[in-house]
């Protein structure tokens, strides 16, 4: 059967691009059975020239420099730039009845988000955020386990997102340092959005916060060697009540030494706890209170074909996919939600909630005191 072929535009190449790129040319393949056939057909760069080569290199039929263009062409689209230019772009598509999968953090502060999340619900259009992690097979499984009771009455959840990639005070100045480019969060939009989005995932809305917030290079010197200023949170960590009764606490850090990609985990119910480690990917932990004292612990669960979708990509339990492997879920997840007209989650209304819940944060410790979201 000849499918009817989707035909997407990625905007912005860099190394979040590429890994939508890559998924682009693999989704097809690994999930046979969509019913729309997604296809690289435009990419746009800040030139023509980047343009030209990214599309060479990744396999996109068309370049341009013109995101009107792109938008223009295809059926739907990748927005894989800084957050600056999330809202235009994202306002202009759905205007046109565009189907969109945004990077997070999301525009430039929440009301920015809630602009582009009220264009979408005025659209025809199905939207999505990459939140990659929320995507994975084990992080689902632990999503199921909750729902199944396997846990009983939640009672806390404790998660971290923590990298190490501005650790070096000497580090270049980047985009990622400039409100104006990267928005208003820092480490909170970077690293906290993925484990907000599982904690809410698991526990539910989170109802009040009360966070602290560091800078801790609060100077960088430039590509040119020019002293530039800090203007976002290198560090936060807060603790919250969700509104079904669990409370947590979430910490996020980009000068974590040796953290390369700590998002990890803990939920503990009444009947039981789950772990989970984005470095181990591939493995849950899980604690059962109904196990006999003489060999009770955490078991490990290794990734198989119970935990789909991993048998669309191998058979044999235990030999684990990459993130790679976890943006062609969310592509394929994507294309499914465009093809079924249906919601694909998260999307912007959990990416509105999430940014919220970083303003309050940094208002709490602007603030020095509980906030309250609902």
């Amino acid at each position: 059967m000849i499918k009817k072929k989707l035909k997407f535009g990625l905007i912005g190449a860099g190394f979040i691009g590429r890994t939508h790129a890559f998924a682009l040319q693999a989704a097809g393949r690994v999930f046979p059975d969509l019913e729309y056939f997604p296809v690289a057909h435009m990419l746009c760069e800040l030139t023509p020239a980047l343009a030209e080569k990214a599309a060479r290199r990744l396999g996109f039929e068309e370049a341009t420099d013109d995101w009107r263009k792109l938008v223009d062409a295809v059926d739907a689209i990748v927005l894989a730039t800084p957050s600056q230019l999330h809202r235009e772009i994202a306002l202009y598509a759905f205007a046109s009845d565009k189907h969109l999968l945004c990077e997070k953090p999301v525009g430039l502060n929440t009301q920015e988000v809630e602009q582009i999340r009220a264009a979408a619900k005025r659209s025809k259009s199905c939207h999505a955020v990459g939140f990659t992690y929320a995507r994975a097979p084990m992080v689902i499984f632990a999503k199921r386990m909750v729902e199944e009771g396997k846990l009983g009455r939640l009672l806390h959840f404790s998660g971290r997102h923590d990298e190490d990639y501005l650790a070096d005070p000497s580090g270049a100045f980047t985009w990622r340092q400039e409100s104006k480019v990267a928005g208003q969060f820092g480490v909170l939009g970077d690293l906290g959005y993925h484990i907000l989005c599982i904690g809410r995932m698991l526990c539910g809305e989170v109802s009040r916060v009360c966070g602290l917030a560091e800078t801790f290079h609060s100077e960088r010197k430039d590509a040119g060697g020019v002293l530039r200023t800090v203007e976002n949170e290198d560090y936060a960590a807060f603790v919250a009540r969700f509104t079904a009764g669990s409370v947590g606490n979430f910490e996020s850090s980009r000068v974590a030494r040796g953290s390369k990609q700590n998002l990890s985990f803990e939920l503990v119910g009444e009947a039981g706890a789950i772990r989970f480690g984005a470095e181990r990917l591939n493995e849950l932990q899980f604690y059962s209170a109904g196990d006999d004292s003489s060999s009770e612990g955490f078991r490990n669960i290794l990734i198989n074909a119970a935990h789909k979708p991993y048998d669309s990509f191998i058979p044999a339990p235990g030999h684990g996919l990459g993130f790679n492997d976890l943006k062609t879920i969310e592509i394929g997840q994507f294309v499914s939600a465009i093809a079924e007209q249906r919601a694909c989650l998260p999307d912007l209304d959990d990416a509105y909630a999430i940014s919220r819940i970083c303003e309050a944060v940094l208002q709490s410790n602007a603030e020095q005191r509980w906030v309250t979201l609902t």
